[in-house]
C-alpha cells in the first residue's frame, strides 16, 4: 500500500487513503467553493456517476497496468484469480411486512 500511496495516487486523492475519507473529500470539495465564492470566482460543477465504470473493463489491460506500476508476481495472480470467473450480484433482503 506504501507503493501505492506514494508513486500511484494523487494527493487528492480520499479513497483508499489512511486518514482520507468521503468526509474529508467532502470538506476539501466544500473548502474550495468558499475560497473561489470569497475571490468572487465564477465556479462550476460537473459530477459523474461511475458506479457502472468497471463494468466494461479489460482485465487484461487492467492486469497489464497492474504489472507496469509495479504490482507483479502473487500480488497480479491474485487480482487475476479475483477478476476470473466471477459474477456479483445484490441482494436485497425485505423484514417485515410494507
Amino acid at each position: 500500500m506504501s507503493f501505492v500511496t506514494k508513486n500511484i495516487l494523487n494527493e487528492a486523492q480520499h479513497g483508499f487513503r489512511e486518514g482520507k475519507s468521503t468526509e474529508t473529500a467532502t470538506h476539501a470539495f466544500l473548502e474550495n467553493i468558499q475560497k473561489a465564492t470569497e475571490k468572487k470566482i465564477y465556479l462550476i460543477g460537473i459530477f459523474f456517476d461511475l458506479s457502472k465504470a468497471y463494468d466494461g473493463l479489460d482485465h487484461k489491460i487492467l492486469l497489464f497496468k497492474l504489472d507496469a506500476y509495479g504490482i507483479r508476481g502473487h500480488v497480479n495472480q491474485w487480482f487475476k484469480s479475483y477478476l476470473c470467473n466471477r459474477k456479483q450480484y445484490v441482494e436485497k433482503k425485505l423484514y417485515g411486512k410494507y
